[in-house]
């Protein structure tokens, strides 16, 4: 059960982007089976090594440039850690010429690959990226460098406005803040969990409602306080009007919720914030609810500066639970894979998932068994119409190839958003140089698999 601070901090997230509010628009994208399209960007915030996740295992350079963290190509054998294959399936769709694997810790996300349903940008990243967290995070999540404070996210709702109107077109799941990428004139909620809607009376304090109060008094009473028309500043309009888009949405998130918990094959998500958003997303989505947009954090720790793996662990230093980022990343994997079987074939084609990190790290260790800030990094996305293809990529680390001590930028991920937008959304092409300024996109042909 969450708490009344649970509550209020929810609340209090969404007002944060009152300096920027007006009134609310929302809409939905369907395709003629009338159901709405979702695309979910999960982000792993600290900047998460490319080539850990997905290493480029053919390539020698790879093994001389990280002695403790190279990890062995697969051979079938059982004597240890070794990478998993993405197979020969992709070879006739696939653009690279190197050949990447997948971390061990993966292992939850090979179905998804096998399926055909599953892409990878190996060398990621956007023009005029630099190595500072504050910068690459903000400069992603608006969709430009420079200082506009709307994000992409929310400049596709603003951009694309349909007539019906619904609180939880866009969403923060499984975490209280609003993430850079959906804040901005449309309103959303930011929801750790659909349990953070329910309040007790036990939960409600020293908060006197009288005889007769039950969960949901304290919520009748500031949804009647919020209905008033008064004279309010500018400022104070925006809140009040956060704070609707909040309480209208208390409901259907309740009754999604409530419908999903009658499902005996539910699955068990982690408690972190990527297994919390990922299961409120189900839950709406399952509902028929006019989800569009989400953002949801997976942070592990990928700021793996030192102690990336245990050396002292000459078996499995990779899968060791032990360690907690092995333990966090395998736990996020099968988060990931959970979703995707909530979802269910029916529901599959409905929704993109893209993950993806503020840039990749040095091709080569430090000297802590680490790696530290770089370049390109590993995005990936499944479902929808996404094709099983791995984008274009560097044949080969080695510094005769290029001297940076990092995987450039081959793959911009204005050009992934823009075509999921456009492919799976179903977004004007012309509007992707508004929903990123002064961007010519480039149809790199990752999401052009037919579902039906």
């Amino acid at each position: 059960m969450a708490t009344r601070r649970d509550f209020m901090k929810s609340l209090a997230s969404a007002a944060a982007v009152a300096g920027v509010a007006g009134a609310p628009q929302f809409s939905f994208a369907q395709d003629g089976s009338g159901r709405t399209k979702t695309f979910i960007k999960v982000f792993q915030r600290g900047g998460a090594d490319g080539l850990h996740l997905f290493p480029l295992y053919n390539d020698p350079a790879y093994e001389a440039y990280r002695q403790d963290l190279w990890i062995r190509p697969p051979d079938g054998s059982m004597d240890g850690d070794r990478a998993l294959s993405l197979g020969s399936a992709a070879a006739a769709d696939r653009q690279s010429t190197g050949i990447r694997g997948m971390n061990p810790n993966l292992a939850a996300l090979q179905d998804i690959w096998d399926s055909g349903n599953m892409m990878l940008a190996p060398s990621t990243s956007f023009e005029g990226s630099g190595r500072s967290h504050f910068d690459n995070q903000r400069w992603i999540g608006t969709g430009a460098r420079n200082n506009v404070i709307d994000g992409y996210m929310n400049r596709f709702m603003k951009e694309v406005p349909r007539a019906q109107q619904h609180p939880l077109r866009g969403l923060v799941a499984g975490k209280t803040s609003i993430s850079t990428e959906i804040r901005g004139e449309i309103k959303v909620p930011a929801i750790v969990q659909s349990g953070a809607y329910d309040i007790s009376n036990r939960d409600l304090d020293n908060f006197d409602c009288g005889d007769g109060c039950d969960d949901f008094r304290m919520t009748s009473i500031m949804e009647e306080i919020a209905s008033h028309d008064v004279d309010l500043s500018a400022a104070e309009g925006n809140i009040k009007d956060n704070q609707l888009v909040l309480l209208e949405s208390i409901q259907d998130v309740a009754a999604a919720a409530d419908a999903y918990s009658m499902d005996p094959n539910a699955p068990a998500y982690s408690n972190s914030s990527l297994g919390r958003g990922l299961k409120l997303c189900a839950q709406l989505v399952k509902h028929d609810l006019p989800l569009e947009m989400a953002a949801i954090d997976w942070n592990i720790g990928w700021d793996t500066h030192r102690d990336q793996i245990d050396i002292e662990n000459t078996v499995n230093p990779f899968t060791d639970p032990n360690k907690r980022y092995n333990a966090r990343m395998a736990e996020g994997a099968r988060d990931l894979k959970m979703f995707w079987d909530d979802l269910g074939p029916e529901l599959r084609g409905d929704v993109v998932v893209l993950v993806g990190s503020e840039f990749g790290r040095t091709k080569k260790q430090n000297g802590s068994v680490g790696t530290d800030h770089g370049i390109g990094g590993a995005w990936f996305a499944f479902g929808g119409p996404t094709r099983q293809v791995v984008a274009d990529d560097v044949a080969t680390i080695d510094d005769s190839a290029f001297t940076e001590n990092y995987l450039p930028r081959i793959t911009s991920y204005r050009d992934i958003i823009g075509e999921i937008m456009v492919r799976h959304m179903l977004m004007d092409p012309g509007l992707v140089s508004t929903v990123f300024p002064g961007h010519s996109f480039d149809d790199l042909g990752l999401f052009t698999r037919s579902m039906a």
